[in-house]
């Protein structure tokens, strides 16, 4: 008797961790780059100008 309680609650939090996760489908393309705040990083997070003339 006294593990139905234990077992109830094993189940309830077993079917809450199988639920569709929250996080979106795929990304946004056009945030790459910016900051949770939507803006361009500045200091020494940012990228530099010529990034892309290596």
């Amino acid at each position: 008797m006294k593990m139905l309680p234990i077992f109830a609650i094993f189940l309830l939090l077993s079917l809450a961790a199988c639920g569709k996760p929250s996080a979106p489908e795929s990304p946004d393309p056009s945030t790459y780059g910016l900051t949770h705040e939507g803006e361009v990083p500045e200091g020494r997070h940012s990228q530099p100008e010529n990034a892309d003339s290596n």
